[in-house]
């Protein structure tokens, strides 16, 4: 099996110093190399090998069991776990969505256009595993983008929440992520967003071509924060140039025209759990 070869995380930064320290309690408890340690936790040793080198941080259950098996006193646990949530809460995020994640943080209105998968903040987490495991990621990647993509549930349902809309295409209602039961529990959520005072969900049908089949986007705006877009069409694009930000806000509004109102929306998307229902049986 082939080992990562990525350069390695500097050790200045919490990736890189829980990588360093990892690396050196393997090597300390008698695990010359990675693929021992890798059976003792049941993971590949491709996964141990982004670990020491900073670009992945562990899960909570194989940090834990790496000190298990390490063997690794209790006072050296307790600063290895202050690394660690250091580096969990920097780690994991795609560098192209850097700069999408760090204006979402701050923005007060949010727009997004769901033509392809429910929109990211308003996804439940088992909806956004079976995608990310749908998107060839390992178990291990997979969880963490989860862990990443829930975070950003607090910008909607939060307490200090955005103001949100989400368009959402109607063939993604019946667009099986997982299965029927994930559906509809992640439909059966947008139902009750769609009730919050912040939240507007609107549906647009599927009634042939139009300008949204461009690709599927969020706006994050506000007063703190340039208006910043995140494209997604073969591969993410992220911006906040003014002109580009201008045009992607005026094709919403041009999505938005096609869209059904909030109460008929609910009554589309509560047809669509029915049939999920009828699928589960």
């Amino acid at each position: 099996m082939t080992l990562s070869s990525s350069t390695p995380e500097p050790d200045t930064t919490a990736k890189g110093k829980l990588a360093k320290h990892l690396r050196r309690i393997r090597q300390s408890a008698g695990f010359a190399t990675m693929p021992p340690l890798a059976r003792r936790l049941g993971v590949s040793p491709d996964l141990i090998s982004k670990i020491e080198t900073g670009k992945h941080v562990p899960t909570m259950d194989i940090f834990l069991a790496w000190l298990d098996a390490c063997e690794v006193t209790e006072e050296a646990r307790l600063y290895l776990t202050e690394i660690w949530t250091l580096a969990r809460g920097a780690g994991g995020i795609r560098e192209f969505f850097e700069k999408y994640a760090a204006a979402e943080e701050k923005a007060t209105l949010l727009r997004m256009w769901g033509l392809l998968v429910v929109p990211g903040p308003i996804q439940t987490r088992e909806y956004a595993h079976a995608m990310f495991l749908k998107g060839r990621l390992d178990d291990a990647e997979a969880a963490e983008q989860t862990e990443l993509r829930v975070r950003r549930h607090a910008k909607v349902d939060g307490p200090d929440p955005a103001y949100a809309t989400a368009l959402i295409y109607a063939p993604v209602l019946d667009c099986l992520v997982g299965t029927p039961e994930i559906m509809i529990a992640q439909l059966e959520h947008l139902l009750e967003l769609s009730h919050r005072n912040n939240v507007v969900i609107q549906v647009v049908p599927n009634t042939g071509y139009f300008a949204g089949f461009e690709g599927q986007f969020e706006i994050a705006s506000g007063s703190a924060i340039a208006d910043t877009v995140d494209m997604v069409t073969l591969e993410d694009h992220v911006t906040d140039d003014p002109a580009s930000a201008d045009r992607v806000i005026a094709l919403f509004e041009h999505i938005r025209g096609y869209a059904l109102n909030v109460v008929d929306s609910r009554a589309v998307i509560t047809e669509a759990i029915e049939r999920w229902k009828t699928r589960q049986q």
